[in-house]
């Protein structure tokens, strides 16, 4: 079983050893091309100019248009792009603990003949946790760290089966869950921290953040090698030449 300390200690002396600097432009990168549809709404619906607009019957109809245009645009670029560079980010830094990576390895998945395999996978796990997070919001939190791994197994194996992902991510994280929720809060002192910035300290976090999840990856990557999950075959590995 793993530890959350150990897991911090290898991921500092990986940023350490490689450089910090890499990996915070590409957690940088990663969110800026990272949209959220709901969150655009929310900005627009709270300037206070909407609802005067919305009630006017000359520009309402005009309004809910444009509002669904960019609602739609958002998720459709969520889709095509977003989730390719979160992938693709989670393989920056799997290749970033062995010997140190480029920022453009986020566009990894672009370069991928599997590019359409990881929008379906992803939309999949999305549409997953949505799903189960109608049956109120337990289930899908659980459904969310049941389904963990899997856009690491895709940064490994972009071109694996989508019922394989979601039954290696299963096993990856059997009885492991909440020890993964407790991991995530673990950061959150420093995420208080972070928060009193305005949230600019939140970036220089998030270098440290996905680098022990980095860490715990291949810790379970390893539990699958040794239960027999899966062979090298399936989970192929990491060379930034892949």
């Amino acid at each position: 079983m793993w530890q959350i300390s150990e897991l911090k200690q290898r991921a500092k002396s990986v940023l350490s050893r490689f450089g910090y600097w890499t990996p915070f432009f590409a957690t940088i990168l990663t969110g800026f091309l990272m949209t959220d549809p709901g969150s655009i709404i929310s900005l627009i619906a709270e300037n206070p100019d909407y609802q005067s607009i919305l009630e006017n019957p000359e520009y309402s109809p005009v309004l809910l248009t444009a509002l669904f245009s960019i609602f739609g645009f958002s998720v459709l670029f969520n889709l095509f792009v977003g989730y390719p560079i979160l992938v693709g980010m989670h393989r920056f830094f799997m290749e970033n603990r062995i010997s140190g990576s480029k920022v453009e390895r986020v566009f990894w998945v672009f370069k991928s003949r599997n590019y359409l395999n990881v929008i379906k996978i992803m939309f999949l796990l999305n549409l997953k946790v949505l799903l189960w997070s109608f049956l109120f919001i337990i289930p899908g939190i659980i459904k969310s760290y049941e389904y963990f791994m899997v856009p690491y197994i895709l940064a490994e194996n972009p071109g694996i089966d989508s019922k394989r992902a979601f039954e290696l991510s299963k096993k990856m994280t059997d009885d492991e869950k909440f020890d993964i929720f407790i991991l995530g809060l673990s950061f959150i002192g420093w995420i208080l921290l972070g928060s009193l910035t305005c949230g600019i300290g939140l970036l220089f976090l998030e270098p440290y953040v996905q680098a022990t999840y980095a860490e715990l990856y291949q810790v379970e990557r390893e539990k699958a090698f040794r239960f027999d999950f899966c062979d090298s075959s399936e989970l192929p590995g990491f060379l930034p030449e892949q």
